[in-house]
């Protein structure tokens, strides 16, 4: 697993398929953590950018947010290909599902924005609870992005009345996804274990890995509330889970995250991803 989800002494990550990745994640039994970073945020400590920090703390894939895709600009660091050798870490990109598909938004999903992402190694359609964002638009935007990539490709639909119907993240699955991210158990109002389980067996029956996020602000609670959530993510069956960027200075809490990280993969796995060198 570390051979392919490591990137930067490996060139045949250049050419990981979604099929190697996906096959990865799932082989790895519920041990793949990713975080989110915001592009525009300044790194919490200027001597290294947010992503280096979360790699520290046992991060495996980062996902950026809110960049502009034709500058390329994280703070911090030169551009999303800088980024990428820094952290020597599989790199995917936010792309946000509007509702007219036809804006010219440099952070929008749509193909003029994914032909310039050549250096991402996976996508992540995020669509929020916005008028017009439902999920007929969703599976709109995954269809034409999935018909030009080959590259590993996330659906998140979030819903301020907590989480949807099992069937729709399913559809999301159908309709060419290869995973898809829900609400964390108590990640937002209403997500129980049961809901939370339904839905990740209606992904995971669909051929989709299913992926928990720990999001909404909560990315930056204490440790122990971060490690109960943790557990209960991991008893619902979750591939893989996922830290929001709104902890502390656009990412994660790295401390949370290692709270985190030691409830699910205990410490051997958790020092080891910390500890190995990007040659091995």
């Amino acid at each position: 697993m570390q051979r392919i989800l490591n990137c930067r002494t490996h060139d045949f990550a250049k050419n990981v398929t979604a099929g190697e990745l996906k096959q990865a994640i799932i082989a790895s039994e519920g041990r793949v953590i990713m975080a989110e970073v915001a592009a525009g945020a300044s790194p919490l400590y200027g001597e290294v950018t947010n992503g280096e920090l979360l790699c520290a703390f046992g991060c495996d894939l980062l996902l950026v947010k809110g960049m502009n895709c034709r500058t390329q600009a994280i703070q911090g660091c030169e551009n999303l290909a800088h980024f990428k050798a820094l952290t020597g870490r599989l790199i995917g990109v936010s792309m946000e599902v509007l509702a007219d598909p036809s804006l010219d938004d440099p952070r929008a999903c749509n193909l003029s924005n994914l032909a310039l992402l050549q250096e991402a190694d996976f996508y992540c359609l995020t669509a929020y609870d916005k008028p017009g964002v439902t999920a007929s638009r969703v599976i709109d935007a995954l269809r034409q992005i999935r018909g030009m990539t080959d590259k590993l490709v996330l659906v998140a639909k979030f819903y301020a009345s907590g989480v949807a119907e099992p069937l729709e993240y399913a559809s999301y699955v159908a309709a060419g996804a290869d995973g898809v991210i829900v609400p964390a158990p108590a990640g937002c109002r209403g997500a129980s274990e049961e809901k939370v389980t339904r839905a990740l067996e209606a992904i995971q029956s669909a051929g989709g890995v299913g992926i928990t996020t720990l999001s909404s602000s909560q990315e930056g609670a204490d440790e122990e509330t971060v490690r109960q959530i943790a557990l209960a993510s991991k008893r619902c069956g979750a591939d893989m889970y996922n830290f929001g960027d709104a902890g502390v200075a656009g990412m994660a809490d790295p401390q949370a995250l290692y709270a985190f990280s030691m409830a699910v993969r205990g410490r051997r796995h958790t020092w080891v991803r910390m500890a190995a060198s990007l040659a091995r």
